[in-house]
């Protein structure tokens, strides 16, 4: 990953508090460096649950001080890398729909999904000046589905690949944030 580049991970439960973190993270990063704040959305409405959950999230992005650059990717974020320039912040919702886009709603070998997001996550940090990314711990309970561990195990690497790479990392349980990795802010 490029040292110009910080790269900023969070993770933590469902509806734990992590994607409102994050987005109080971005502000804040990009009102010191006078950037722009940009929201890739990555969850696709699937049913009725997912619909009003994309539309809290929109409700909450709209009554920000703020404007919010949304882009809508489900798949393919490395494609996005061309819009933004090395004063945006970026902030990516969330790791874990991606995976789970890029295994159901792509025509690809499982094997290579890791590989590709690395390579789009990669490309993405090297186009901003922050990127940051939410995720979820899906692995506290253990599956014995075979595609549910593959699933896990591509999601544990690519956290830990995340970070590697980043300059802070955080953990976000029941609304209370720890600083994983990083120093003072």
């Amino acid at each position: 990953m490029e040292a110009n580049s910080s790269i900023i991970f969070v993770t933590g439960g469902v509806r734990s508090g992590k994607s409102s973190f994050a987005e109080r993270l971005a502000i804040e990063y990009a009102r010191k460096a006078s950037a722009e704040l940009h929201y890739i959305a990555t969850a696709v409405n699937t049913d009725a649950e997912m619909q009003a959950r994309i539309a809290r999230h929109q409700r909450i992005r709209k009554t920000q001080k703020v404007k919010w650059n949304s882009h809508e990717q489900s798949v393919d974020i490395g494609e996005l890398a061309r819009v933004f320039s090395k004063k945006d912040v970026i902030l990516l919702d969330c790791l874990t729909v991606l995976v789970n886009n890029e295994l159901f709603l792509k025509e690809q070998q499982h094997e290579m999904i890791e590989i590709k997001l690395k390579k789009d996550l990669v490309k993405l940090s090297r186009s901003c000046q922050v990127l940051i990314l939410v995720s979820n711990e899906v692995t506290y309970e253990p599956s014995t589905d075979p595609f549910v561990q593959k699933y896990c195990r591509i999601l544990n690497r690519l956290h830990y690949f995340l970070v590697q790479h980043a300059t802070d990392a955080y953990l976000v349980e029941n609304g209370i944030v720890q600083r994983k990795k990083g120093g003072e802010e």
